[in-house]
């Protein structure tokens, strides 16, 4: 190269040192440039690859919180329901308790009919348990009055049950 230029001046050895500095550090950047940008796919196929992820997690999700939805609609429908039933069945209670109350006050069979608003035999059953009386002959004799006036002629002419006792009550169980 120095032949080529008979007398190479200082100036030129120093434009042609830049220049190939500079050829140099533009390929370092080049390179550089280079490894940045697989890196930064790399990245982006990572980042995308997670996303597609979170992406099925979050339809998985959504199914999920669907069907749990239904489900709640259902319930919250049977709860309604049993919202509008409740009250029967808080009355009825509260109607069985009034009347172990009132058998345990000494209240009868038809007292507890129409105040109570339950049946015959739940009212007998009440009065057989509760009941401040003795379970001796006052309680036996009412209790056999009562089945004499609700059953026919021909269960009169069956043999009698033991004194103090009827067949197929509780007092037979519970006596």
């Amino acid at each position: 190269m120095f032949e080529i230029l008979p007398n190479p001046s200082l100036d030129m050895v120093l434009i042609t040192v830049r220049a190939l500095v500079l050829v140099g550090a533009l390929c370092v950047f080049a390179l550089a440039f280079i490894r940045w940008r697989r890196t930064d796919e790399q990245n982006n196929r990572r980042l995308h690859a997670q996303l597609e992820r979170a992406f099925v997690e979050l339809r998985s999700l959504h199914e999920t919180v669907s069907v749990m939805s239904a489900r709640l609609d259902g319930l919250s429908e049977r709860a309604e329901v049993g919202a509008r039933l409740a009250p029967a069945g808080a009355a009825a209670q509260r109607g069985y308790d009034v009347a172990t109350r009132l058998a345990r006050n000494g209240s009868n069979i038809d007292e507890l009919i129409a105040n109570c608003g339950i049946t015959r035999h739940e009212a007998e059953l009440l009065v057989r348990l509760h009941a401040t009386q003795p379970r001796g002959e006052v309680a036996t004799s009412r209790l056999r009055q009562q089945a004499q006036e609700s059953q026919p002629m021909a269960a009169s002419q069956q043999p009698a049950p033991a004194p103090g006792r009827k067949r197929g009550s509780l007092l037979s169980v519970v006596g």
